[in-house]
């Protein structure tokens, strides 16, 4: 399926947050603060391995989707509204926007459940906001859930008549939009026929680092403890954990295992296979989701070892206090006397004019599951499947089934 130090701690995402520059000093021009200090020590272990996959931590308990729920569009609306909220402050207008997406006709015929809807609408402010132009231009036939292996989260593949359309794994249906967001959010970034390991590694360093901004604005999405939730933690866990000697992030930097403790792996470069393929074509969708992460202008950005070493250098998702912040949100050990690095503000009430009708009264409660799947896959291997198969698809842009697999 499916971001890095950045200016300021949501310069991306928009959250109101203390003003802190990439390299760790406070906008006001203070002494450098100690969080690099801190991010230079060797990686973090967890304190909670269930909050990881059983695949990376062999104690880790079995994982289960989330269960099955029923929810109305209207109140699908009103927690999309909330989950924009924190972005509202640097983006006027986002809430409004976001539910047009989720209302907006043409975009249902192309995704006809509300959750993938509210999925896309999710991506509004956020880096990868070009996914809503690309779906809404009727680029994939249709945006569906089907299914599909245990291990894969999404895959682009060929309707009947050939029309590419993005996949969604059925064991998935009733997992937080949100999380489904940062898959939408990598699916679109493949419209090329020619799709290997290259591409792949440098989608998921993206889509990872935009989870890690998601956690920065929804702090309960690390626990909430469904599959989905637990697969795309452990990845961001080997993001979070793979810093160079002055704790800056990286890619490629090896300090230690980056699962303490669980399955080894040198840094995040190492899920994928030593060989990432030749390379393949760029599209808007890169050019905007790189230039947003890395705070570059990318007009002609290939899924190539230039945009794989700009990204191991400027994975900008968050300043050092943010991904501090990131991993005690995972529950990660951090080394004594660290500071207690505040959760940033977040406003609590919708902007006058930006706020829809639902978000005046409280959503109604989901009703409780009316059943739940205890077998539960585990967790996908850290290794990629090279070699993958080409399909021919429309307007010459025809695209592969492309399986998303996280741990």
């Amino acid at each position: 399926m499916l971001i890095a130090a950045g200016f300021v701690l949501v310069a991306v995402a928009g959250m109101p947050a203390p003003v802190v520059a990439a390299d760790g000093k406070s906008g006001d021009g203070g002494k450098k603060c100690a969080a690099e200090r801190v991010l230079a020590q060797p990686p973090f272990p967890p304190t909670n391995v269930n909050l990881f996959t059983p695949e990376t931590y062999s104690q880790a308990s079995p994982m289960v989707p989330a269960p099955p729920r029923r929810i109305t569009e209207t109140q699908l609306r009103v927690q999309l509204a909330k989950a924009l909220l924190p972005r509202a402050a640097r983006h006027p207008g986002v809430v409004k926007q976001g539910l047009a997406v989720f209302d907006d006709p043409k975009i249902k015929k192309i995704i006809p459940d509300p959750n993938l809807r509210a999925a896309l609408a999710s991506l509004v402010g956020g880096p990868s906001e070009v996914s809503v132009e690309t779906i809404r231009s009727g680029f994939y036939a249709k945006v569906i859930f089907a299914a599909l292996p245990a291990s894969t989260i999404a895959q682009v593949s060929p309707d009947t008549q050939g029309d590419p359309q993005i996949l969604f794994n059925e064991r998935y249906r009733f997992e937080n939009f949100s999380l489904l967001g940062v898959a939408m959010a990598h699916e679109t970034l493949h419209q090329d026929p020619a799709v290997g390991g290259m591409e792949e590694y440098i989608a998921y360093a993206l889509h990872s680092g935009y989870y890690g901004q998601l956690l920065l604005e929804q702090p309960k999405l690390a626990t909430s403890g469904t599959e989905l939730t637990r697969r795309t933690n452990t990845q961001l866990l080997a993001l979070v954990n793979t810093r160079d000697a002055k704790g800056r992030q990286s890619l490629t930097a090896n300090r230690g295992n980056v699962f303490p403790g669980g399955k080894p792996l040198a840094n995040f470069r190492s899920i994928f296979p030593a060989d990432l393929g030749p390379a393949t074509p760029g599209n808007p969708d890169l050019n905007a989701f790189l230039s947003a992460i890395t705070k570059t202008r990318q007009r002609n950005a290939n899924f190539d070892r230039a945009t794989a070493e700009l990204l191991d250098v400027r994975l900008l998702w968050a300043p050092p206090e943010g991904r501090l912040r990131v991993a005690k949100l995972l529950q990660l050990k951090l080394p004594k006397g660290c500071p207690p690095w505040p959760q940033p503000t977040v406003p609590t009430q919708i902007p006058a004019g930006d706020r829809p009708a639902e978000a005046a009264s409280a959503a109604s409660p989901a009703e409780p599951p009316t059943s739940t799947d205890p077998t539960g896959a585990l967790a996908a291997t850290v290794t990629m499947v090279s070699g993958l198969a080409l399909l021919r698809l429309r307007r010459g842009h025809g695209h592969r089934a492309v399986p998303c697999r996280l741990h």
